[in-house]
């Protein structure tokens, strides 16, 4: 049962049975005694502000007196996510250093051949959801609608910008998914965070930027972002106004994960402590409220269920990867 137990369920009160299962997992005497024994670092593989970085300090919250050490943030932006990736990978294989994680786990892997890494070298712990994606622009530009934008990308193509957070990442495929299907080309900004290509937005630097909603939601309730259309199967029911690019004709959902992982070779018995102790964080009052304002859907993955969605991320965005040229 080591790391390895599968969990998909769509509903808090669902989740609270399993854990009651899992809080046998890990906490014997020996582990109890070895682990934690000190604070644990967790990694955000961008900068203050972004959509990981809130993520990971919402989580570092929420497990406060769920486990008897601190766990603290600490930012390594850059490279889609590689420089966390990276650092991670240069600590010991111990339970100290978690890395939150979006799929870019899977995407920088597959667009940076010299990066040592892969989603392969990280042992899976939790994902708890779904980060719906959007095009945003700035609500005093001249684009009301995802047909605007796109028609301005189609008489002028190559010149309208959209930020990313970095090339090949899920922004990226997300944008050219959509220049794709819509049979427009926009030339692509990277940056190192969401809070960076919000400032570019708002700077009026870019034309439009990918981003998860949550990471613009706040821009948005104060009138200053427009989101124009979401990547999603369906409308989400925080912004029942705005169209899927789906409906709209062009193919475009991308869903995006949100986790946390560990280097590979950590102890199981430490895998399977943290597998438990992230179930019983994340039904705390604290991350509820996180999923809630952040609009992520609620959608539980540990050990190798979480694996399994990884392998198959690899499989299908591969192949949109191969066509922009990496």
């Amino acid at each position: 049962m080591t790391g390895c137990m599968r969990i998909t369920m769509t509903t808090m009160m669902a989740l609270a049975t399993v854990t009651m299962v899992l809080l046998g997992i890990g906490s014997g005497p020996v582990l109890a005694a070895d682990y934690p024994t000190k604070s644990i670092e967790m990694v955000a593989w961008a900068s203050p502000g972004g959509g990981s970085d809130r993520m990971c300090r919402a989580f570092a919250k929420a497990i406060e007196g769920v486990l008897p050490q601190t766990v603290y943030v600490v930012n390594k932006k850059g490279g889609g996510g590689s420089v966390g990736m990276a650092y991670v990978q240069s600590k010991p294989a111990d339970g100290y250093t978690l890395l939150g994680v979006t799929n870019n786990l899977v995407f920088t892997p597959l667009t940076k051949p010299d990066l040592k890494y892969t989603a392969k070298d990280f042992a899976p712990i939790i994902m708890w959801g779904f980060d719906a994606k959007g095009i945003a622009v700035s609500a005093d530009g001249p684009y009301k609608t995802i047909e605007d934008l796109v028609n301005a990308a189609k008489q002028k193509p190559g010149e309208l910008k959209i930020g990313t957070f970095g090339l090949g990442t899920d922004d990226h495929i997300t944008g050219y998914m959509l220049g794709s299907e819509a049979g427009a080309k926009f030339g692509f900004v990277p940056f190192d965070s969401g809070g960076e290509q919000l400032a570019a937005l708002l700077g009026g630097h870019i034309a439009a930027t990918v981003a998860e909603v949550q990471e613009v939601g706040g821009q948005v309730d104060a009138g200053k972002v427009r989101i124009l259309a979401v990547a999603t199967e369906q409308r989400m029911d925080g912004l029942p106004d705005v169209p899927t690019m789906k409906e709209k004709g062009w193919n475009v959902v991308v869903p995006k994960f949100r986790g946390l992982v560990v280097k590979k070779g950590t102890p199981p018995e430490v895998v399977d402590y943290l597998i438990s102790r992230s179930l019983m964080a994340i039904q705390t009052p604290t991350f509820k409220d996180y999923l809630k304002k952040s609009m992520i859907e609620p959608n539980f993955l540990v050990g190798e269920g979480f694996d399994e969605l990884i392998q198959n991320q690899e499989q299908t965005f591969g192949k949109v990867l191969k066509e922009l040229g990496f």
